[in-house]
Formats: C-alpha cells, sequence, structure tokens
C-alpha cells in the first residue's frame, strides 16, 4: 500500500480504525490523535501593562503547542518577548497556538494613555508662519510654505519641511507647485484626500503672478507616491482662507462659503479628473464657518459670519446639512449661540462639538471671545449646550485624541488681543462633558499649527512672535 492509498478513505469495514487513525496523521481532522495534548496557553500578558502613546510594548506569551502566532506580529517563541509597533492608541492583539490541527486562541488590549503634556523639541532650521500642515501616509507632517526665515520679506513661501516620527527631527520636503499661505495672510485651506493625498486650495497671495488666475482659485494636489506638488483644476467661483473644503465619503471634496460677501455656491472637486464642478447653492452664504462630514455622510454646515445687515456683518446661529446624494442644502437646528470662527470636531460617537469662537455671549455686548462649547447629536438633528471651555478663545485649533477626547490649543481671547498668544491648552472629555485645564504651551505663539501624527502625538509647529516675526519653536503633546 503506498501513500496516496493510505491517505485514501476506507471502504473495507475491518479497515475502518486504522483508517480514522491515519487520516488525523494525513492533516484531515481537527480532533488530536491518541497521546497529542491539545495546545494551551498558560500566559499573554504587556509588559508594561499600559503604555504612553508613541511608545512600544513587550508581549509575553507562556503556552504548549507546536507553532503559535501573535496577528500583526508574527511568530512567537514561548516566554520569549515580542516588541509590539508603536503604540498610537490601545490595540487588541490576539494569540493563537496550534497543535495537532487544534488551536487555542487569547486576547489581551495594551491600554495606551497620555502623559498630557508637551515636550519641548529642538528649534527647526527654518522657521515659518501663516504655514499650512497636513499628515503623510506614513504618519510623519508635511509643513508647507507661509512666511519663513529663509526669505522673510517675501510674502509666502513655496518651501515645505517634513517631521519625521521616529527621529523627531525636520528635513527639507518637496517643493509646493504653488506658494501657499494660510488664513489671514492668504488663501490657502488644506484638506486630505482618499489614499494619502491631498489637496491645497487657493494659492498664496502672490502665487497666480505670471499665471493669470486669481490666487484664490488656484488648487495644487500632492501625490504620495511621487511626493510631488502638481498643479490642477481651478476653482469656479473665487473664495478665500475664509472658506471650508470637506472631503466626501465618495472621494470627492465639497467647498462650501468664503469671500465677501460670504458665498452660497458649492463646488465639488473630482479627484479622477482633476477638475472642480459647480454644485447646488448653499441655503445661507456664509465664510468662516465649519463644515464636518458626519458619520453617515452628510455634511454639517454651521455658524460663520453672514452678510449684510444695516451694520454690516453679523455672526450666524444657522446651519445646515449638505447630502451628496442629493447634492441639496437643506436647514437644520440652530446653535444655541451664533458664533464665528469657531472649531468644530467630529467625536467618537457621531456628534459634532463645537467650541469657542468669535460672537456675543450677551446680546447687549461687543464682539468677543466664547467660551460656551455645544454639541450637534445627527441622530435627533438638535444642538445642545455642553461644557465651557476654560478660557474663552476664538481661532484656535482642536484635535481629536486618539483616547476620543478633544485638545484645544491656540487661538486669540479677544479682538483687542487678537495677536496676543494663549499658553493654556485644554481638553475636552466626551465621557464627562467637561472641559480640564492642559498643559501650558512655553513658548507660546500666535499661527502655530497642531497636527495629530501617526503615531498618536500631536505635533506643535512654528508661529509668529508680537511683531510678526515667523518662530522655530517645535514641540509634541503626548
Amino acid at each position: 500500500m503506498n501513500l496516496p492509498d493510505v491517505c485514501r478513505p476506507a471502504t473495507i469495514p475491518w479497515l475502518v480504525p486504522l483508517a480514522l487513525l491515519l487520516t488525523a496523521a494525513c492533516g484531515t481532522s481537527s480532533t488530536p490523535g491518541p497521546g497529542i495534548d491539545p495546545p494551551s496557553i498558560q500566559d499573554f500578558r504587556a509588559e508594561p501593562t499600559t503604555a504612553a502613546v508613541g511608545e512600544r510594548a513587550q508581549l509575553i506569551a507562556v503556552f504548549s503547542g507546536t507553532s503559535a502566532e501573535i496577528e500583526g506580529l508574527g511568530p512567537v517563541q514561548s516566554g520569549q518577548p515580542v516588541q509590539t509597533g508603536v503604540l498610537s492608541g490601545s490595540t487588541a492583539f490576539s494569540l493563537k497556538v496550534r497543535r495537532g490541527g487544534r488551536e487555542a486562541v487569547s486576547q489581551l488590549t495594551v491600554a495606551v494613555h497620555y502623559r498630557d503634556r508637551f515636550r519641548a523639541l529642538d528649534p527647526s532650521p527654518v522657521a515659518r508662519t501663516g504655514h499650512v500642515a497636513m499628515v503623510l501616509p506614513d504618519g510623519s507632517a508635511l509643513l508647507m510654505g507661509g512666511i519663513s526665515s529663509e526669505a522673510i520679506n517675501t510674502p509666502e513661501s513655496d518651501t515645505t519641511q517634513r517631521f519625521d516620527v521616529a527621529t523627531e527631527a525636520l528635513s527639507n520636503g518637496p517643493e509646493l507647485a504653488l506658494t501657499a499661505s494660510a488664513f489671514d495672510r492668504g488663501f490657502t485651506v488644506p484638506v486630505a484626500l482618499q489614499g494619502g493625498a491631498f489637496l491645497l486650495v487657493g494659492g498664496g497671495v502672490n502665487s497666480g503672478v505670471g499665471i493669470g488666475t486669481h490666487p484664490g482659485a488656484l488648487t495644487q494636489r500632492f501625490d504620495p507616491a511621487l511626493q510631488q506638488f502638481k498643479r490642477v483644476g481651478d476653482l469656479r467661483v473665487l473664495r478665500s482662507g475664509d472658506a471650508t473644503a470637506t472631503l466626501l465619503a465618495d472621494g470627492r471634496v465639497l467647498m462650501t462659503g468664503g469671500g465677501f460677501p460670504g458665498a452660497r455656491a458649492s463646488e465639488t472637486f473630482d479627484p479622477a479628473t482633476g477638475t472642480w464642478t459647480r454644485g447646488e447653492d448653499m441655503v445661507v452664504g456664509r465664510r468662516l464657518h465649519t463644515a464636518t462630514l458626519l458619520v453617515d455622510g452628510r455634511v454639517l454646515i454651521a455658524g460663520g459670519t453672514i452678510c449684510c445687515t444695516s451694520t454690516g456683518e453679523e455672526y450666524s446661529a444657522s446651519a445646515e446639512l449638505y447630502d451628496p446624494s442629493t447634492g441639496k442644502f437643506e436647514i437644520t437646528d440652530h446653535l444655541t449661540l451664533r458664533r464665528s470662527l469657531h472649531r468644530a470636531t467630529l467625536l467618537r460617537d457621531g456628534r459634532v462639538l463645537i467650541s469657542g469662537g468669535l460672537g456675543r455671549a450677551d446680546p447687549a455686548d461687543g464682539d468677543s471671545a466664547l467660551a460656551a462649547s455645544e454639541v450637534y447629536d445627527p441622530v435627533t438633528g438638535k444642538f445642545s449646550a455642553l461644557g465651557t471651555l476654560q478660557i474663552a478663545r476664538f481661532d484656535h485649533s482642536a484635535t481629536l485624541l486618539t483616547d476620543g477626547r478633544v485638545l484645544v490649543t491656540g487661538g486669540a481671547r479677544s479682538v483687542d488681543e487678537f495677536n496676543v498668544p494663549l499658553a493654556e491648552a485644554e481638553l475636552f472629555d466626551p465621557a464627562t462633558g467637561q472641559w480640564t485645564p492642559g498643559p501650558r504651551l512655553d513658548p507660546a505663539w500666535r499661527h502655530t499649527t497642531a497636527t495629530l501624527l501617526g503615531n498618536g502625538r500631536v505635533l506643535l509647529f512654528g508661529g509668529e512672535d508680537a511683531q510678526g516675526f515667523p518662530r522655530p519653536t517645535v514641540g509634541l503633546f503626548e
């Protein structure tokens, strides 16, 4: 009898017991043969049991079996520690041990926490302010344009720097196709695309020279595979840095508002064709508003400045929803406070946190920074008050951390102190609905960018001093 005959099912009754023994040896049975103990796991643990964001842990498995692996890490030996990758948030691991066609499974979660501190790094060789920043597919960050110390008298730059998360060092990045300048210094609005690419919508104030196109209509795209910027189609409606650009679930980008008075017209960018197409009008023309992609694919557009009344522009409490399936806008519930230059953050539970802004907490008062925050619930379609900032502020940054909290940094506390930096950070916890003081950023500058890196830490870069000169400060929230 040759080997194929052994592995062939038996047809003679007296050979059945022998056949059952042989099928296990051929690997066709999930039942261990006589004398073969099933696999077992005596211990599966992490050291340390909790890790700080951006760090690693060691996993130790003690088991009995012929082979074992930890999903995502590969084969392991009993009692031998295996190092995880960099942990950006709490992470689950699964251990599988096999023997004799049987498998034992154990799981553990390494809890990852923030230390809630700022850590200063070496100053950047190039200082920047009025720049824009985006995270790259590998978790690093690209810092682009603005006024730089390389050419202090030039309105904006076409240079970039790359921040490496592993070395925590800066190096020269690819040259922009068009100069870039953010918000109060120009027109550039950054927005992510699918697959790691991104757009810079609007060029620097002088980027249209020699092109014959208004700089506010220019668009450039970053290709992560080629590490290059390339000019793509121009906007159909002239806007400015006070517009919003939102990545839709289908990969297109929605552009709303901006300009003076705030535009009602919307348009979408198709990455397949590299062109912008005019869309439906918003219900309310606005600028300095927020636009947030909801979990269901709609976009919440809230607040901003609208025009025009007998006294000029005014702050708005209106909000509307954009439905990409119909391309139309419709009014939803109104904000609890009229506000502009606020921030909107999509929370893990699908609600949208609205923080700070410029408005009038009391109608009898003048323009002031707002401390009140509120939340929009897409299930009920309603806004409701939720917590109060430790410090009233507007034009700040609000970053969703990997543990679900929101980090707020920078901004201004009043119109009269617009160029006075805020050193105090604060944190919002959705579980409690409360704001708590965060660490101080020292030194603190206006227009510092905050970028969530792939390792879960937040890069704080650049900004300007009271005289408007760019600063080379680099730090991490961790």
